[in-house]
């Protein structure tokens, strides 16, 4: 849960704020035992994640401090995990964490659709255009600017 989070907000503070809400919740919780537990925790993780979204719009930004103790490991990692971090910040809210859910928790659709609340087609959709997004953003960044005559370049 707590690498969900640092995914979505890009911010290890933010993250440990939210998963300790999160837990707090649950044990103020009157939960049934027939619901999903996972679903449940999700969706009150991911509620704060949006709730903080609204409330710090544009603020929510990548931090590299939440890879600093992987440097030792594996440079060409760190530097291939910073690069996917910033592509997913450039994402909606909506779209980061429904591709956060499916390729890093490994939820099935149906798990994503149970824990935000919506329906399965939705998902679908969701996690469709996050993808195409992406690709969108990747060609984007590959290609360079246009040149003019004079040596000036030209904003897209």
């Amino acid at each position: 849960m707590f690498n969900y989070l640092v995914r979505l907000l890009s911010d290890w503070h933010y993250a440990e704020d939210i998963l300790v809400e999160t837990f707090t919740k649950l044990a103020n919780s009157n939960l049934k035992e027939s619901g999903s537990l996972k679903a449940w925790l999700y969706r009150v993780a991911t509620n704060a994640c949006y709730k903080l979204f609204r409330k710090n719009r544009g603020d929510v930004s990548f931090c590299e401090e939440i890879f600093q103790q992987q440097i030792n490991d594996s440079m060409p990692d760190l530097i291939k995990e910073i690069r996917i971090q910033k592509l997913l910040n450039e994402l909606s809210e909506n779209q980061r964490v429904v591709i956060v859910l499916k390729f890093y928790e490994e939820m099935s659709y149906q798990e994503i659709a149970d824990t935000l609340c919506c329906p399965l087609g939705t998902v679908k959709s969701r996690i469709h255009e996050a993808i195409e997004n992406l690709r969108r953003i990747m060609v984007r960044r590959s290609s360079p600017a246009p040149i003019h005559r004079c040596g000036v370049v030209e904003d897209k």
